[in-house]
Order: C-alpha cells, then sequence, then structure tokens
C-alpha cells in the first residue's frame, strides 16, 4: 500500500469554527493547562470527534520533546494576545501539515513577498491541480474535493487572522511582536537542523531578509541566541 503524503485535514480544520476556543481546548486536553472542554461543542459526538481526529492528525505532530514543549507553552502563555496565539498555530500547521505548508510557501508567501494585496481560492486551486497532475497517487480527489479545498484553505488563514473578504480574500499581514519572534526563531531552528536564513521554514516569518537579520541582533534579543556572521552568511545558535 502506498502511503499518501497529503490528508484532506485542510477541509476539517476549514470547518473549525473558533481557532482560540480550539486552542483553549488543545491547551486543557493535551498540553499544560487546566479546564474545560465544554466550549469545544459540536452538535453531534460523532463531529466532536471528526474534529479531535482532524486536530491530532493536522496540529500535534512534533519534532522532539522540545518541540512540542515550546508549542504548549506558547498556547498557554497569558500575555500572549489571541492573534499571538494563532500565529504559533499558523507555524504549526506549517510543520504538522505538509498540505497546508507547501501551499502556504508556494501560493500564500509568494503572494505576500511579492506585494500582494489579495489572493484567491482560484490559485489555491490551481496548484491543488499541479500537485495532482505532478505527483502520482497524491491527491486523488475529485474536482469538487479540490474546489472545496482550495476555499477550506482560505477560510483557514481567515480564521488565523491573515486574509480577510469573501470570494477574494485581502492578505493581512500579522504584527510579528518581540514575543512572536524570539517563539518563531526558536521554532525554526527546533524543527530542522539548517540554523542559517536559509531555513526552508524561514519563508513564514512574513519578513524580509534584511528585517530578520536586524531584529536577531537587537540587543534584548541576544539573550536568546549567539550569531556568526561572516559576508552575508548569518548563523544562529540557540543559547
Amino acid at each position: 500500500m502506498i502511503t499518501q503524503k497529503y490528508n484532506s485535514g485542510v477541509n476539517i480544520m476549514g470547518s473549525i469554527p473558533d481557532y482560540n476556543v480550539m486552542l483553549d481546548y488543545i491547551s486543557d486536553t493535551y498540553g499544560i493547562t487546566e479546564g474545560s472542554s465544554g466550549a469545544f461543542e459540536f452538535r453531534t459526538e460523532k463531529s466532536l470527534q471528526r474534529f479531535i481526529s482532524a486536530i491530532e492528525s493536522c496540529i500535534l505532530k512534533f519534532k522532539n520533546d522540545n518541540h512540542k514543549k515550546m508549542f504548549f507553552e506558547a498556547i498557554a502563555k497569558k500575555d500572549f494576545s489571541v492573534q499571538e496565539r494563532l500565529m504559533v498555530l499558523f507555524w504549526q500547521l506549517t510543520y504538522s501539515n505538509l498540505l497546508f505548508s507547501r501551499i502556504t510557501a508556494e501560493v500564500f508567501m509568494k503572494a505576500v513577498y511579492a506585494g500582494r494585496v489579495t489572493i484567491t481560492a482560484e490559485e489555491v486551486t490551481s496548484f491543488l491541480r499541479y500537485i495532482k497532475e505532478s505527483e502520482p497517487g497524491e491527491l486523488d480527489w475529485s474536482e469538487d474535493t479540490i474546489k472545496i479545498s482550495g476555499s477550506k484553505y482560505l477560510t483557514i488563514m481567515k480564521k488565523l487572522g491573515l486574509a480577510d473578504g469573501a470570494i477574494k480574500k485581502t492578505i493581512i499581514h500579522p504584527v510579528i511582536t518581540t514575543g512572536l519572534f524570539v517563539y518563531f526563531i526558536r521554532f525554526v531552528q527546533t524543527i530542522t537542523d539548517d540554523r542559517t536564513l536559509h531555513n526552508p521554514y524561514m519563508i513564514f516569518s512574513f519578513s524580509e531578509e534584511q528585517t530578520i537579520i536586524s531584529r536577531l541582533k537587537k540587543i534584548d534579543n541576544i539573550q536568546y541566541w549567539d550569531i556568526a556572521q561572516i559576508g552575508n552568511e548569518i548563523t544562529i545558535d540557540l543559547k
């Protein structure tokens, strides 16, 4: 049996109504906080189990124990705003769901760095068709499912606070606070062995390279890492 790289978890994730409530549920059920999951309610037990299965398969995948600890501590932080928690979730999805990661890197972030203002579901569905045609055995879905997936992807981005609007979505540039920046650098260093700015996850920073370098060198941030620079090459070592 051929193992498929991609799954349709994007469709189910797009149907979860409130991501902040979902993060509370994840933190209380799997993480380090204690509370009631009562706010995370669905019409039927079957619906609830479907969403729990999507959470476990699309979000709760970790490179190692340090990655897992970082994620749960971040979503439990009292001084993180709702939007900061949603950015932590966004970055986690880029690691834990390959299809979400590829769409984001090759469609959404390309639009961001090109200075685009809007993005459409058709751009996402075109990319999904490209995967289906170029990678035999992957995305063996009907055209209807592919169109739904394209729409659901942008619904996820809207719920993450990174897009807004109806048919044509406006791209929203998030405010990357100091706390988020530190989390992001630690995140990308933890999930890969690449300690340079060529790390493939750097594309998800919503920042140009020079901005990243400037923030890495800020005095307030030197407590978190050591920086070595030879020419234009930067190496980051977490403390």
